[in-house]
């Protein structure tokens, strides 16, 4: 199951609520100013000490959605050690993870199959595989690619690498973020797709692996030809067409 971005702030935080269930989730980080807020709660939440990051600070945009996502990723990590450790009750998370499943996935009936068990010994052996098949769901970022206005530093020059969506994409790719996915919508950006290819993250591993995937919400097959040629010719894949909406 997939819930995809909803404007800026309607999943901002999404992941924290759905991805430890499995549930793949997309958040808007062009907003800065919004992230730095959630920032400043979600270590107030967790009774850590919060530390802003200052405008004044070189690349405090790529920075304020770094550490956004370290801490997104951290929360969603608790909490799926959390749904591991719970108890197969009635009402337990474990429990609601399993139930979620479509009942064509294999996970779901093993699941079945485990509440029809009486043997102790088979019951605890089938618990113990449930409980490793938990798995998070990928928390996606989505850059609007006409969200892109440049930044002026104190001497009125054009900060380079320094546009909004530039520095989207840069905190996005030095997260610790992994098996997640950047979702490109909104057109094409040919500076933003040149500067993908600075990172790599984006790149392949040894094993054709990718930490960090790219996907492009195009509105027709022109669209998804022209971007996809357009990053191919740079070295960057792209994993996934999405139909945009609207």
């Amino acid at each position: 199951f997939h819930i995809p971005v909803m404007g800026i702030a309607y999943t901002i935080d999404t992941p924290v609520k759905v991805a430890h269930f499995g549930i793949n989730s997309s958040i808007s980080i062009i907003e800065d100013h919004l992230i730095e807020k959630m920032r400043a709660y979600y270590y107030k939440l967790n009774n850590e000490p919060f530390l802003p990051i200052s405008k004044k600070e070189p690349n405090y945009r790529a920075k304020r959605i770094t550490d956004y996502l370290n801490l997104i990723s951290e929360e969603v990590k608790k909490k799926v050690e959390g749904v591991k450790t719970a108890a197969f009750s009635s009402t337990s998370e474990i429990t609601k993870y399993f139930e979620m499943l479509p009942e064509v996935s294999e996970l779901k009936q093993k699941y079945l199959k485990f509440l029809q068990l009486t043997d102790p010994s088979e019951k605890e052996s089938l618990e113990s595989e449930l409980r490793n098949e938990v798995k998070p769901g990928a928390i996606e970022v989505n850059i609007m690619t006409k969200i892109d206005s440049d930044q002026i530093d104190d001497n009125k020059e054009v900060i380079e690498n320094g546009s909004d969506a530039l520095q989207a994409l840069k905190g996005y790719a030095e997260s610790n973020l992994e098996h997640s996915t950047l979702v490109f919508s909104a057109g094409m950006n040919p500076r933003l797709f040149n500067y993908l290819s600075s990172f790599k993250s984006f790149h392949p591993d040894n094993n054709g692996n990718f930490s960090k995937a790219i996907a492009i919400k195009v509105s027709d097959y022109r669209s998804a030809l022209i971007q996809g040629k357009y990053l191919a010719k740079r070295g960057i894949w792209v994993s996934e067409f999405r139909i945009e909406s609207g």
